[in-house]
């Protein structure tokens, strides 16, 4: 099977391309970090702040927004396309490192919740790599370059591990090169369990581990609640607070 064929697959296992959904998707998440890493990449982590996320994403025009609330305050990112904006406390920020960070983490975070359309629509190429086996089963490898990369990378790898049975992504794991400090890591994200979001089958629990330079936990997270379609608007989402039919935390 040819990698485009085992590609193909896991996009029907997820239950297709999401931009063809005209809706919404709202989640709500909680997680752990893991003290080293708020340590070493504190940009990249910023525990202080993405500690309980609010999530709003219209997948058909790419608009993700992010409301986290953490021990030191709180964080908001607006993300469609090219356009990123980073709110602490509800003031925008314009620190360029900040900003660098918080567009690969939030690019990152599409990946990881939304599954195989992120790497569709940004794939320049895909090639079959050699199974790997863990926990008695034999995962399918899937190598593929990503073009523009998470954030401000020009270019990035994403590695999907495929289970056999189901299709479903098991794993992947990422190149990071967008921002300095990440530039040589490479990080692996393990989806633990999934659930159906109306035809979509999407991952609801996560663990996040870097693999190098160093080997580190990164971080635990899970979706708590979820809805969908509450047709919000643009503007209900794009302030430092949720607005609007975009308020109300997910699955109330």
């Amino acid at each position: 099977m040819t990698a485009q064929e085992l590609f193909d697959r896991t996009m029907a296992a997820h239950g297709g391309d999401l931009r063809e959904y005209d809706g919404d998707l709202n989640q709500a998440t909680d997680g752990e970090w893991g003290r080293m890493v708020q340590r070493v990449q504190p940009l990249v982590a910023d525990g202080g702040y993405r500690g309980q996320g609010e999530e709003r994403y219209r997948p058909a025009d790419e608009l993700y927004a992010v409301h986290y609330t953490g021990p030191e305050g709180t964080k908001t990112v607006i993300r469609q396309r090219d356009e990123i904006r980073v709110y602490y406390d509800g003031e925008r920020s314009e620190d360029e490192d900040r900003i660098r960070a918080t567009a690969m983490t939030t690019d990152a975070g599409k990946l990881f919740h939304y599954g195989p359309t992120f790497v569709k629509h940004r794939a320049t190429s895909m090639t079959r790599l050699a199974d790997r086996r863990e926990g008695g089963v034999d995962y399918r490898r899937v190598l593929a370059t990503i073009h523009p990369g998470f954030g401000k990378a020009d270019e990035d790898q994403v590695v999907m591990w495929i289970h056999p049975e189901t299709d479903r992504l098991y794993r992947v794991h990422i190149t990071l090169t967008g921002f300095e400090p990440t530039r040589n890591a490479h990080v692996d994200t393990t989806f633990l369990e999934y659930e159906e979001v109306g035809p979509y089958t999407l991952p609801s629990r996560f663990e996040e581990r870097v693999l190098g330079p160093i080997r580190l936990f990164v971080h635990e997270w899970w979706v708590t609640s979820r809805d969908q379609d509450r047709g919000w608007t643009d503007d209900d989402v794009r302030g430092p607070e949720f607005s609007g039919a975009a308020a109300r935390p997910a699955g109330e």
